[in-house]
């Protein structure tokens, strides 16, 4: 009697019901408090591994690791489901700089007063292949390492993480950042179509995909973003660097008005058109004009970032943050501070490696290791050779498809956050409004747009991480009440 005492407070003490599936591993669960100028707030951790398993024979595919904070309340709180790119990484850099509770600076965690979960419960997800998520055998990697097998993992992930904490009744959330707003997009549609409606869908440094707007757009509106990095780097002429907003509204202007219908018709320039388009393309980007192709009238991604500063191998402007001139380093210690505070602070003592900031074992002699893009399969388009080309360029992925759009027609409620930072190469704030403007205006009104100073983590500059940790908060406590 007194031994199923115990065990029956063991488990009335923890939120995590008993395990009903043999086999399944078991979810750590901590307590914890944060301390911060709006008070004190008490979090419960869940961190784990929830299966996924084949519907009709109930076999173990894979296992997706997961951390999430919950805060005790009288009534259902929104539910965020947050993760990064790729594809495919961990979610390690939203949920420890700029949502989650406790915040890396340096190589130490700190309290974060900026955290989302004031306003919402959070679960962080590891996709297949990152971090301690792995395939039940190495013959499953295909099910997880495409376009759309990545949507129907995480659609499962989501529903199984509901049901076996109970959570049905919260309105929830999906937040992406970079390929994570595909995975938030596809994942939508899915959800949508089964009558499970997703509250909102936030895409950070995503764009707004399944736009379905042609390739001369994207080259078009790439160009603002240059003009902001060129003005950062003093790299334009005189008249244009008097005033920054002025000179960003000039290049906005002559971009929609001027050099996307010119791409749109380039084959039908003159000559004398054709030169007076690069001459002007060139002075708003801060490259020379013999650098622009007279035929394309675009610089592809990558020759921008190798030509900025006249081919000068040493001064390759950053993919993600175009006011950096080379790699952007970390903090020594920072990933072992990280994995750290998973095994140790929540408790989770593996002796996996987390991929993506450790190095486990690979057989030796044997095949070096393969990181989950390389292997990754877009199953979504057919993939030509002109897509090949541009995906080479750092044009990007191939073009998504309108899942959000769609879902967002069956689901009158949902709606949509978007930001994006001014020096980001992969991503335009002028663009995004342009796209936005262009969908009917039922769904156009259901966007909110943001563009924010920083590059593709934009949460990286303090004053914008803290605008975007305040716009979220504002946004998912709205869509939460529609």
């Amino acid at each position: 009697m007194i031994i199923k005492s115990l065990l029956l407070a063991a488990l009335l003490a923890t939120a995590t019901p008993p395990l009903l599936v043999p086999g399944d591993e078991p979810v750590v669960v901590t307590q914890h408090q944060l301390k911060t100028a709006r008070g004190a707030l008490a979090y419960e951790a869940r961190t784990g591994r929830i299966p996924i398993r084949n519907d009709e024979t109930g076999e173990v595919r894979g296992h997706i690791f997961f951390i999430a904070y919950t805060v005790k309340s009288r009534t259902p709180r929104p539910l965020t489901f947050a993760w990064n790119g790729g594809p495919t990484s961990a979610s390690y850099l939203l949920h420890t700089e700029v949502l989650g509770p406790r915040r890396i600076e340096g190589a130490k965690f700190v309290d974060n007063a900026e955290t989302l979960l004031y306003t919402t419960d959070l679960v962080f997800m590891d996709p297949v292949g990152t971090g301690f998520s792995r395939t039940a055998k190495p013959e499953f990697d295909k099910e997880f390492l495409s376009t759309l097998g990545d949507f129907a993992a995480t659609a499962e992930f989501i529903r199984a993480y509901r049901v076996r904490f109970g959570v049905e009744q919260q309105p929830f959330f999906l937040l992406g950042e970079s390929y994570g707003t595909w995975r938030v997009n596809g994942t939508t549609e899915l959800l949508t179509k089964r009558g499970e409606n997703v509250a909102g869908a936030i895409l950070i440094s995503g764009g707004i995909p399944g736009s379905q707007m042609p390739v001369e757009f994207n080259d078009a509106f790439y160009a603002v973003a240059r003009t902001a990095s060129a003005f950062e780097h003093k790299r334009l002429a005189p008249d244009l660097m008097r005033d920054r907003a002025a000179t960003l509204k000039q290049a906005e202007d002559w971009v929609e008005k001027t050099y996307l219908p010119a791409l749109q018709k380039k084959n039908e320039l003159t000559d004398a058109e054709r030169e007076k388009i690069a001459q002007d393309l060139a002075r708003f980007t801060g490259v020379k004009p013999e650098q622009i192709d007279r035929k394309t009238l675009v610089m592809s991604n990558r020759d921008y970032l190798r030509g900025f500063f006249d081919g000068d191998k040493d001064r390759v402007l950053n993919t993600y943050d175009m006011r950096i001139a080379g790699a952007q380093k970390d903090e020594p210690g920072r990933a072992q501070a990280i994995v750290s505070y998973l095994r140790d602070e929540l408790g989770y003592r593996t002796d996996l490696a987390y991929t993506g900031l450790e190095d486990g074992y690979m057989p030796t002699p044997g095949p070096a290791r393969r990181s989950t893009g390389s292997r990754w399969v877009y199953d979504h388009t057919e993939i030509t050779p002109e897509l090949m080309a541009r995906m080479q360029g750092g044009g990007g992925p191939p073009a998504s498809q309108p899942w959000l759009q769609n879902a967002m027609r069956s689901n009158k409620a949902l709606r949509v956050f978007v930001g994006a930072g001014q020096y980001d190469s992969l991503n335009m704030c002028a663009g995004n409004l342009r796209m936005t403007a262009k969908l009917e205006p039922d769904l156009a009104g259901r966007f909110t747009n943001r563009c924010y100073e920083g590059g593709h983590m934009m949460y990286r500059d303090q004053p914008t991480r803290l605008a975007l940790s305040k716009d979220l908060e504002r946004f998912i406590a709205e869509s939460a009440k529609k």
